[in-house]
């Protein structure tokens, strides 16, 4: 049996709670998820005229997003779509 040290341990803890808390305020994900579709996450001090305009910037080749669904989840920004 193999035994992990008590420093790995709490920081594979750290890590993971880390994870779990969502992005930054400022934090923007975007991903390309091929065909004209894409997904992400940003956190609560993006709007939604922002997102729209990021997206169609690094994903839509310029143009605004054809369809954006948005959605909050605790207190951060969801949304996906299509160019």
């Amino acid at each position: 049996m193999t035994r992990i040290p008590r420093f790995a341990s709490l920081a594979l803890i750290l890590a993971l709670a880390g994870c779990v808390s969502g992005p930054a305020s400022n934090e923007l994900n975007i991903d390309n998820d091929g065909n004209g579709r894409f997904s992400g996450h940003a956190g609560p001090d993006w709007s939604e005229a922002e997102l729209r305009q990021m997206v169609g910037a690094q994903v839509c080749g310029g143009a605004l997003p054809r369809d954006f669904n948005l959605q909050v989840l605790s207190g951060n920004w969801l949304f996906s779509g299509t160019c």
